[in-house]
């Protein structure tokens, strides 16, 4: 008995200093990053009429003031949650995929790449993937703007790969969105049920093997 109280208290205790370690970080991070978190959380787990600025300010620890020196209404902090989101996909990218490596290696890091990245951020995926009527326009041609520069970046790859005899001929655009398609899919709806770089490696393997490649590279 002595020794499950003393496990229970230790756990107590850890969970304690996790939870104080969380909000000290939150309460470090800049201003402005903490409201984008705060926001995309909120609008992400529920209807955009909820969303209040009020509930923006509470959850990312400011005062409502300091919220609108960043963001002048609900409307501008939607859509800079949205292009903020985009732009962090673009950095992902950049950071992963070596321009000079063979294109199999490349569009394997590609897919692994959003894989990851969209594993790591499903808030920012369901709010990218819900349609919002009040931000139709705004929110639309952000979304559209960083629709076509995926597709044009997947599409140059399989065009690419196909050239060189890496690939099997295909319609590169329909791939280009079976894979995109494919990995949202999977990442909205499989749930969280098996560890991220399982799910990456054998989507990874599936998708490149659509593509015409025996295996992909370890």
């Amino acid at each position: 008995m002595k020794r499950a109280t003393d496990a229970l208290r230790a756990q107590h205790t850890e969970e304690a200093t996790s939870s104080s370690s969380s909000t000290s970080r939150q309460a470090k991070a800049p201003k402005r990053q903490r409201i984008l978190a705060a926001g995309l959380a909120l609008f992400s787990n529920g209807p955009y009429q909820v969303v209040t600025m009020d509930r923006v300010a509470e959850a990312a620890g400011v005062a409502k003031g300091t919220l609108y020196l960043y963001f002048e209404s609900k409307e501008a902090l939607y859509v800079g949650i949205v292009r903020d989101g985009l732009e962090s996909i673009v950095r992902s990218y950049q950071a992963t995929v070596d321009p000079g490596a063979d294109v199999t290696e490349r569009m394997r890091r590609a897919i692994e790449a959003s894989i990851e990245f969209y594993g790591r951020r499903r808030d920012l995926l369901r709010l990218l993937m819900t349609e919002e009527p009040r931000m139709a326009e705004a929110r639309s041609r952000l979304v559209e703007e960083w629709r076509e520069l995926g597709l044009r970046f997947f599409t140059s790859l399989i065009d690419e790969g196909i050239k060189q005899g890496k690939f099997t001929p295909v319609d590169s655009r329909l791939a280009t969105l079976a894979i995109l398609g494919g990995i949202r899919s999977v990442l909205l709806y499989y749930g969280e049920q098996r560890p991220l770089d399982g799910l990456s490696r054998d989507l990874c393997a599936f998708l490149l093997r659509g593509l015409g490649c025996a295996r992909s590279p370890v």
